[in-house]
């Protein structure tokens, strides 16, 4: 782990999320990774369920930043590309390696990845906690996910064990972070614009209530999605889910 950064494995747990929300309940302030074998009740996006086979990673890193709510907009797509730069260390193709919006990693544009960030400002504007979850899929991947989904160990053709994985991972959020400059986020959108998803292109755009093709354009200053419909009408998505256009 990188200096001062601690971690504990468990063999199996609830959630790895869960179990740092506990932890922060208590009085733990970390900055610590929980990392489990596998998980009994592994959540993704708008609770959701992630599969938690053995052999992937899955993990979430509590910590007490110096931040206010408002300001942790940009760090999902911070962690998205600290997990690009992860699978990329581990042999993954720098062309075939893509940020989803919001904070999803497709290999081979296939989902091989996911970030669950949870925080909490009870006291006012500045955080208590804030927890960021993710999982990597090294050699395990569910058939019916929403999304098509894909392993490291299927597009490169090796296996990685969650020690490594673990380690580069942690080595390369904590960059990411240290780098960030709290209140700024142009450089961040810039660069995962640049390895984006369906950029320019039309995709199937999901919401809470209607479904529709639109033409994806960026980022806002604030991280939600910019698009236009096939009238010309634009639009900003704040919570959808992105499929490819020929999705059913």
């Amino acid at each position: 782990m990188p200096h001062g950064v601690g971690a504990f494995f468990y063999e199996e747990t609830e959630s790895t999320n869960t179990l740092a929300k506990e932890m922060a309940a208590s009085g733990s302030k970390g900055p610590v990774w929980l990392v489990a074998g596998t998980q009994s009740a592994g959540r993704g996006r708008q609770g959701r369920v992630w599969t938690s086979q053995p052999g992937n990673l899955y993990c979430s890193l509590l910590f007490v930043p110096a931040l206010k709510l408002a300001d942790v907009a940009p760090i999902p797509f911070i962690t998205a590309l600290a997990v690009r730069d992860t699978f990329l260390a581990l042999g993954a193709e720098p062309s075939s390696t893509q940020c989803k919006w919001p904070n999803d990693v497709l290999l081979r544009n296939k989902k091989a990845s996911g970030v669950l960030i949870e925080s909490s400002a009870s006291g006012g504007e500045a955080l208590d906690y804030l927890v960021i979850g993710i999982g990597m899929n090294l050699v395990h991947c569910p058939d019916d996910a929403i999304f098509p989904a894909t392993t490291l160990a299927n597009v490169t053709g090796q296996v990685v064990d969650v020690r490594t994985a673990m380690t580069e991972l942690a080595k390369n959020l904590k960059a990411r972070l240290d780098a960030w400059q709290v209140g700024t986020f142009a450089p961040i959108r810039e660069e995962w614009t640049r390895h984006a998803w369906g950029l320019g292109e039309t995709r199937k755009i999901q919401t809470a209530t209607e479904s529709f093709l639109a033409t994806i354009v960026g980022l806002d200053d604030q991280g939600a999605v910019n698009v236009i419909l096939a009238d010309g009408t634009k639009k900003t998505i704040y919570v959808a889910d992105i499929f490819p256009s020929l999705a059913p």
